[in-house]
C-alpha cells in the first residue's frame, strides 16, 4: 500500500475515534477518557497530515495549540470554563474563515490562470467561509 492509502486509513481511524469522543463526552463519567480520546484522535490526524508532506506551520500550530490548551486546562477554574469553552469556539470558527477564505483564493488564482473550476466548487468554498 501506497503513503496515500495509509494516510487515509489513519484519517478514517481518527474520525472514528471523535465519534467515540464525543459519545463519551455526553456522560460525566467518561468525560474525561472522552477528552483522552480526541486528543489522540487529533493527534493521529495531524501526524497523518504532517507526515505526508512537509507542512511545517501545521507542526508549529499544533504545538502551540498543545500548550495553549494545556496551560488553559491547568489555570481556568470550572466556575470559568463556559466562557474558555465559548472563547475556544469563538477561535475555531475565526480558523474556519481563515481557511475557507485561504482556498477561495486559491480557486480565483486557479481561474486566474484558466483553469476550469466547476461552480460546486466555489459555492462550497465560499459557504465554507461563510
Amino acid at each position: 500500500m501506497n503513503a496515500q492509502v495509509w494516510r487515509d486509513l489513519a484519517y478514517l481511524f481518527a474520525s472514528v475515534l471523535f465519534i467515540f469522543d464525543l459519545k463519551m463526552l455526553a456522560h460525566p463519567r467518561k468525560a474525561v477518557r472522552g477528552n483522552y480520546v480526541g486528543a489522540i484522535s487529533m493527534a493521529i490526524a495531524i501526524l497523518a497530515t504532517v507526515l505526508g508532506q512537509p507542512m511545517t506551520w501545521i507542526a508549529i500550530g499544533a504545538v502551540a495549540g498543545t500548550v495553549i490548551g494545556w496551560i488553559l486546562a491547568v489555570k481556568v477554574k470550572m466556575t470559568a470554563m463556559p466562557e474558555m469553552v465559548g472563547i475556544l469556539n469563538g477561535f475555531g470558527g475565526g480558523a474556519s474563515v481563515l481557511v475557507g477564505g485561504s482556498a477561495l483564493i486559491s480557486i480565483y488564482q486557479a481561474l486566474a490562470a484558466a483553469t476550469p473550476m466547476g461552480m460546486q466548487e466555489k459555492i462550497a468554498t465560499s459557504a465554507s467561509a461563510i
